[in-house]
C-alpha cells in the first residue's frame, strides 16, 4: 500500500511521490502557511474509537497552503519564471519530436502546440471549476466521463507531448494533471498563474499523512527559503541595510525571507564605499559560495566604488548594484558655490535616504549640497540635507501606515523591486 504525498493546486496534482518525500517544496511557503485540515488519507473511524490519540491526528492533518498569487513572487526570485517554463516546454517538445521520428506509426507528423497555445489551453478552464469526483471503472463510457469538458478537445490534446502518466486519470481535474501537467511543478504554477481566475486558488503540500505513516520525519518539512537560496545584501552603511530590510519585510513580505543582511541591528563593519569594496575583495580571495549583492548608493561615491567592483569580474554568485535611477531625481534642488539650482542627482547625490518620503513639515523642500568632486568619474558628489531626520521619520512610521497610510513609499517600492530583479540574476553555486 504505502502513503503518497502530492503538491497540488486546488485538486490538480503537480508532483507525486509515494513512501518518500520527493522534491522539497517547503521553499514555496512561509511562516503562517501551516494548517490542519481533514484528509482522505486518514482513517477517522479509528480516531473516533481512540480519542486518546488526538495528538497523532493533529500531526496527520498537517499541510502547507498558500494562494497562487503569493507563490508566484517566490518562484520568480529563484528563476522559475514564465520564460524558464517556455524553455522547459520547448525542450519537452524537442524530445517528443526526436522520439516520434523513430516511430513509423506516427503518421502524419504531429504539429505540437506552441508554448503560447499550450498555456492558453491549460488556462482555458479556471482550476476551481474542475470536477474532482472519482469516476468508477464500472461506469459506462468511463474514459469520456473522466475527461469531462476536455473530451471535446481531443484534436488539441493530440498536439501535447505524451508523458508516462498521461493515461492515469479518474476525474476532470486528474485528467488535466495527467495529460496537460507535463512540466515541472514550478513551471506549471507559472502557466496556471496566467489565468487571473486562478490567483486566489490554493497551492497545497499535504505532508501530514506520510509523516504519520512513518515514511518521513516531521523535521524534513520546513517552510521558508533554504540556506542555498538566500542572498546576502551587503551595504555601505547600517542605515542602508535597515531601510532595505524594513522595506522588504513590510512592502514585499512574500519574498523577504530570501534576503539576509550584515549586522542590521549591531555595529556595521563596512562604513563607507571603500570598506565595502575591501569586503568584496576579501570574499573573492576566499572564493565564498554565498550569493551576495553589494549595494551602493546612487551617488558619485557609490558609482565610483561600483565601477571598481565591476573591474574585478565578480563570479556568477556575486553582483554589484547601484540604487536605481529615478525620474523623481532628475529635477532636484541642489546647493552649490553659485547658489541653489535644479539638478539631476542620479549617480551624483541619490543616497538611500532620497528614496524615503521627503515631505516633512518642519523642513523646507528637500535639497542636496554638493560637497566634493570625484575625478575618476568626472562628477560632483552631493549629500541630502537633514537626511537623518528623513530616516528617523521612516523608522517612526507604524508598519500599517507604511503599507496603507499617507507615507509615500513609491520610491522605496521602485528601489526594492529593482533589488529583487537583480537578485534573480545572482546564480547559486551548486
Amino acid at each position: 500500500m504505502g502513503t503518497a504525498i502530492e503538491l497540488c493546486i486546488h485538486n490538480v496534482s503537480l508532483s507525486y511521490s509515494k513512501n518518500f518525500m520527493g522534491n522539497d517544496y517547503g521553499f514555496l511557503f512561509q511562516e503562517g502557511d501551516l494548517f490542519r485540515r481533514k484528509s482522505d488519507l486518514i482513517d477517522y473511524d479509528y480516531y473516533e474509537e481512540h480519542p486518546e490519540e488526538k495528538e497523532e491526528l493533529a500531526e496527520a492533518e498537517e499541510l502547507f497552503a498558500r494562494t497562487l498569487s503569493r507563490i508566484v513572487p517566490r518562484l520568480e526570485i529563484l528563476g522559475f519564471t514564465l520564460e524558464a517554463a517556455r524553455a522547459e516546454y520547448q525542450a519537452v517538445v524537442a524530445e517528443a519530436v526526436e522520439i516520434t521520428g523513430y516511430c513509423e506509426r506516427e503518421e502524419p507528423k504531429i504539429e505540437y502546440l506552441t508554448f503560447d497555445e499550450f498555456c492558453n489551453f491549460a488556462c482555458h478552464y479556471p482550476l476551481g471549476d474542475l470536477k474532482s469526483g472519482y469516476i468508477e471503472h464500472e461506469m459506462p463510457d468511463r474514459d469520456m466521463l473522466s475527461q469531462g469538458r476536455f473530451a471535446s478537445d481531443i484534436d488539441v490534446l493530440k498536439r501535447i507531448p505524451w508523458s508516462e502518466n498521461s493515461d492515469s486519470y479518474w476525474s476532470e481535474a486528474s485528467f488535466l494533471s495527467a495529460r496537460v501537467c507535463i512540466l515541472s511543478a514550478e513551471s506549471m504554477l507559472q502557466v496556471f498563474a496566467l489565468n487571473a481566475a486562478n490567483a486566489e486558488i490554493e497551492v497545497t503540500w499535504e505532508f501530514g499523512p506520510i509523516v504519520h505513516a512513518g515514511w518521513v520525519q516531521r523535521e524534513a518539512f520546513q517552510q521558508g527559503a533554504r540556506r542555498k537560496q538566500k542572498i546576502l545584501i551587503a551595504t555601505e552603511g547600517a542605515s542602508d541595510a535597515r531601510i532595505i530590510k524594513r522595506s522588504l519585510d513590510i512592502l514585499r513580505p512574500d519574498v523577504a525571507d530570501f534576503f539576509t543582511f550584515v549586522d542590521v541591528d549591531e555595529r556595521h563593519h563596512f562604513w563607507g564605499t571603500g570598506n565595502l569594496v575591501k569586503f568584496a575583495e576579501g570574499l573573492l580571495r576566499i572564493d565564498v559560495l554565498n550569493q551576495v549583492l553589494f549595494v551602493f548608493d546612487n551617488d558619485a561615491e557609490g558609482v565610483d566604488a561600483f565601477r571598481k567592483l565591476e573591474k574585478m569580474k565578480l563570479p556568477a554568485n556575486m553582483r554589484a548594484v547601484l540604487l536605481p535611477d529615478l525620474e523623481e531625481f532628475r529635477g532636484f534642488s541642489a546647493r552649490g558655490p553659485e547658489g541653489v539650482s535644479v539638478s539631476d542627482i542620479n549617480g551624483r547625490a541619490a543616497a538611500i535616504e532620497c528614496y524615503l518620503d521627503l515631505r516633512l513639515d518642519q523642513y523646507p523642500a528637500p535639497k542636496v549640497t554638493w560637497s566634493n568632486f570625484k575625478k575618476d568619474i568626472d562628477a560632483w558628489h552631493g549629500v541630502l540635507e537633514h537626511k537623518e531626520s528623513y530616516a528617523k521619520h521612516f523608522y517612526d512610521q507604524p508598519d500599517n501606515l507604511l503599507r496603507n497610510g499617507s507615507y509615500d513609499v513609491s520610491k522605496l517600492l521602485k528601489l526594492i523591486d529593482a533589488l529583487i530583479r537583480q537578485a534573480v540574476s545572482v546564480v547559486p553555486v551548486v
